[in-house]
C-alpha cells in the first residue's frame, strides 16, 4: 500500500504543479480522455474539457494553490486504484479560500495512471 500512496502522491504533486502554473490544459492531460468530474454543486462533467473548466474557474476566483493530502489509497484490481483525500485551496495571499474532501478512482491507460472519475466537495455549509 505504502508503494500505491507514494505514486498517487507523486501524480497529486503534477496536478498542484499544474495548477499553480494556472496550466490548466496540462493539469486536464493528466485525467483519462473519458474521465468524469463531479465537482460541488454541478452536473457531472465528462471528458478533459470538464477538468479544464472547472479548474480555470477556480483560478479565475482567485485561487492560486491546491494542496492535497493523501489520506487512504488501495488497489481496485491491477488498473484500477482508489484515492480517498482532503484539499486546501489558497489565494494569492494564502489564505484559505476552501477545504474539503474527494475521491478520485484512477485508471492505468498505456502504462501510466490517470485521474479516471473524481468527485469532491467542500466543507463549508
Amino acid at each position: 500500500m505504502a508503494d500505491l500512496k507514494k505514486l498517487i502522491e507523486e501524480h497529486n504533486e503534477k496536478f498542484m504543479a499544474c495548477f499553480k502554473a494556472n496550466d490548466m490544459k496540462g493539469l486536464a492531460n493528466l485525467y483519462t480522455e473519458d474521465c468524469k468530474i463531479m465537482p460541488t454543486g454541478s452536473d457531472t462533467l465528462f471528458g478533459r474539457e470538464g477538468p479544464e473548466n472547472v479548474f480555470k474557474g477556480a483560478w479565475e476566483g482567485g485561487v492560486r494553490e491546491v494542496e492535497l493530502k493523501v489520506e487512504e489509497v488501495g488497489p481496485m484490481g491491477s488498473d484500477v486504484i482508489y484515492e480517498r483525500s482532503t484539499y486546501t485551496m489558497k489565494t494569492e495571499d494564502g489564505s484559505v479560500a476552501d477545504v474539503g474532501k474527494y475521491v478520485v478512482i484512477w485508471k492505468k491507460v498505456d502504462g501510466d495512471w490517470f485521474l479516471y472519475i473524481d468527485i469532491f466537495n467542500t466543507n463549508k455549509a
